[in-house]
Parts: structure tokens; sequence; C-alpha cells
């Protein structure tokens, strides 16, 4: 008779982590002391997470209800800080193709894609109707997206699926969530990492080639899984990986072409942009030091650099290092040497604050300072219609220090909580 196998226990929030152990009062307290959970592998935390995520987007509908009500008009959406792209993706014909569109000028190609299909199912009416139509379509589908991003961080982590909660139950959910179909690239990059740790290497490289596809700056997610493979002497997932985005390059650039669209005019248009809100560089303008695109462009490929050589050290210096820690580095890195940073950023880092598993202390710290710059920066946006009501130039510059230094607390709570387990074992 074959002995029966008794499964490992998972790690539990409740039991190491004291935020979670003092919120799980609220359900009846930390699970038992002789409970033995992971019996049933990931998915009951996916199922309780996915669904406990719905309740996020849906109190982020409660956020931006004046806008839902009247309108996106402009200024009252963003003195209200309910602003939102997806309403504004209805102006004018949707195009035959996602890159003919007029709302698809600028937007990186599997963004505007993906907004293309949405704007397609809205019904027609009143331009009221259209954008709530967009917005409740739009919202339908974050919510999909963010329960699937959840599943498939809580299968990357078979010991502690219950750190998926980092992706599910975000504060950050509430505030950017709806902002945008950001967390289109967030379940790309949930998915390509977990290709990657079910030796997946080819579809990793794929999934990850379209999550740059869809935001530029998740690439880093894409590099540091190259950069791990380097590390690791793994030439054959390395080829894989290459193969994998190399063949979502060809797709979705030949189907631009053949549409007639330039695979590169997104990036034509970012490289002629000034900074923007958010940006370190911005600040630098407060005390009239403008900086010229072309400088930033440069400062940008610097940071991109930077970006690299920091990850393969991280990566080869260091073996406890995951793919999804050395692309928090980089991928910060890259955001704080970038000419814009919006207030849906703080949704990039979700999946791989997940994977690394940190302390909910440490995720309320950051999660703190993005909440507070949300709520000070569509004031500033909207100074120019009432200047007396908008935060000054100095203070709105302190605030994005504050966020800045947020993130990178961050990264080194994230480079911890991987390292730390293996330094103690020492």
């Amino acid at each position: 008779m074959r002995p029966q196998r008794v499964p490992r226990r998972a790690a539990m929030p409740s039991r190491t982590d004291s935020v979670v152990a003092a919120a799980s009062h609220v359900i009846g307290g930390p699970l038992g002391r002789h409970a033995v959970p992971g019996v049933r592998g990931w998915r009951p935390a996916a199922a309780v997470l996915s669904a406990l995520s719905s309740v996020f987007v849906a109190l982020g509908v409660l956020q931006k209800n004046h806008c839902v009500s009247t309108g996106w008009a402009t200024p009252g959406s963003l003195w209200r800080a309910c602003y939102s792209d997806l309403p504004v993706a209805v102006a004018g014909d949707a195009g035959s193709t996602p890159w003919s569109s007029p709302g698809s000028a600028g937007q990186p190609p599997l963004t505007a894609a993906i907004t293309w299909i949405v704007r397609i199912l809205v019904p027609g009416g009143s331009q009221l109707r259209l954008q709530q139509g967009m917005f409740a379509w739009g919202a339908a589908l974050i919510a999909l997206l963010i329960a699937l991003a959840v599943c498939f961080t809580a299968a990357s982590l078979p010991k502690g699926p219950w750190a998926a909660a980092h992706v599910a139950l975000s504060p950050v959910l509430i505030t950017t969530a709806l902002i945008s179909f950001d967390t289109f690239a967030v379940l790309l990059v949930a998915a390509g990492l977990w290709a990657w740790s079910r030796n997946r290497a080819a579809l990793s490289g794929g999934l990850l080639a379209a999550a740059l596809l869809t935001r530029p700056a998740l690439g880093t997610v894409l590099l540091a899984v190259i950069l791990v493979a380097l590390a690791r002497r793994r030439t054959r997932d390395l080829a894989g990986v290459a193969l994998g985005a190399a063949v979502t390059f060809a797709v979705v650039g030949g189907l631009m072409l053949i549409s007639g669209a330039n695979p590169f005019a997104s990036f034509t248009t970012w490289k002629a942009q000034g900074a923007s809100y958010g940006s370190l560089w911005q600040t630098f303008s407060f005390a009239g030091f403008t900086l010229s695109p072309t400088s930033l462009t440069a400062l940008a490929v610097i940071g991109w650099i930077l970006a690299i050589g920091l990850g393969w050290l991280l990566a080869s210096r260091d073996e406890t290092m995951t793919p999804a820690a050395v692309a928090l580095l980089m991928l910060v890195v890259v955001m704080l040497t970038s000419r814009a940073l919006p207030v849906q950023a703080a949704l990039w880092v979700l999946p791989l604050v997940a994977l690394c598993a940190i302390r909910w202390r440490d995720h309320l710290v950051w999660a703190g300072a993005e909440f507070a710059y949300f709520v000070v920066v569509w004031g500033f946006i909207a100074r120019s219609s009432n200047s007396a009501k908008a935060l000054p130039q100095e203070w709105f510059a302190v605030f994005v220090a504050v966020r800045l230094i947020a993130v990178l607390f961050l990264v080194r709570a994230c480079i911890d909580s991987v390292a730390g387990p293996a330094r103690r074992a020492k």
C-alpha cells in the first residue's frame, strides 16, 4: 500500500504578519494552531481573494460616483478626483482598427487594442450615456483582469498563496484601478511570472513581451527574467524567453503594419513629450530649470541602462533573488528616471510585491504615500481653473518626493523579504 503523502503546510499571513493577524479578527481571528492549510493547494485562496478584489473595484466605482452621475468634464472631474481615461476613450469614431481610432494616438499597441475592443461594445446614445457605458464595461473588465491576476499570482506561490492578497486587497486598487486599463498589464506580468515558475519559458517570454507592449516600463520584468536566466546559466530557458518575446513582437507588429499603423508611433509620441506629473524632473521646472524632451529621453535611457546594471548585480551576486525582486528593483529605477509617473503606476508593482511576500505593514506605508499623492495631484492639475484652491508647487514637489521615497522603501522591503530567510539560515 502506497503511503499517504502529507501536504506541506502553506505559509499563512495571519500567523506570521501582525497586521494580517489583527485584521483577521473581523472574520474570527487568525488561523488555529492545529489547522493544516494548503491541503487543497492554491485554488481556495485564489477563489476567496479574487472575489474580495471585486469589492475593491466596487469601492473604486463609489469613489468616482460624482463623475459616474454627471460626466467626466474638466475641471470638475479633477477637483472631485474622479478622472478616468476610460470614458475619455469614447471621443470620436472607434475606427476600423485598434490603431486608427483617434483615441489611440500615442498609446502603446496593446493598450490601444483593449481600449478599442471595449469601445465597440458600448451602445450608442448621448455623450454622457457613451461615457457611462464605456466606464461600466471598463469596470467589469478591470474586475475580471484583477481576479485573473490574483489567480496567477496565487498559482505562482503554492506554498504561500495568500500572499496574492497584495494584489487583491491593496488600497491602491480603490483609487487607481479604474483610471485606465493598466490592470491588463498587471495580468500579463502575473501570468508571465507564473509561466516562468512552471518552466514554460517561451510562454513567459510571450506574455512579458505583451506586458511591455501594454506598458513599456514593464519591459523591466522581461529583462529581469532574462538577467536571472543568464546569471543562473539557464541557456535553454533564455532561448525560450527570447523566442516567445520575438513571436509576440512579430505578431503585434505585423498586425499593425497590415492595418497601416506605425508600430513605433507611441515611442515617437513619448520621445517628444516634456516632463509630466509624478516625475522627479517636473519638479525641476518649479525652480525654473526645465529639461528639454531630448534631455528627458537621455535621462530615461540612462535609467534603463542603470536598471539593467543593478538588476544584473542583484541577480548574479545573490542566488536567492527571484525574478520578481530583481524586476521590482529595475522597475523602480525606470520609474524614478521617467518623464512621467502616473498615479496608476502604483498598480504595476502589485504582482511583484505579492511574489516577494512582504509584510503588510510595509505595503500599507507605501500605499499611504500613494494615497496622499492621489489626493493632491488632481487639484494640482486643475490649478489653472482655480489657483486659490490648488496646492503650491513647493508642496506638490514634497508629495512627489515622498511618493518616490516610498517606492524605494518598497524595494528594500521586497529584497529583505526574499533574502531574509536565506540569510538567517546561514
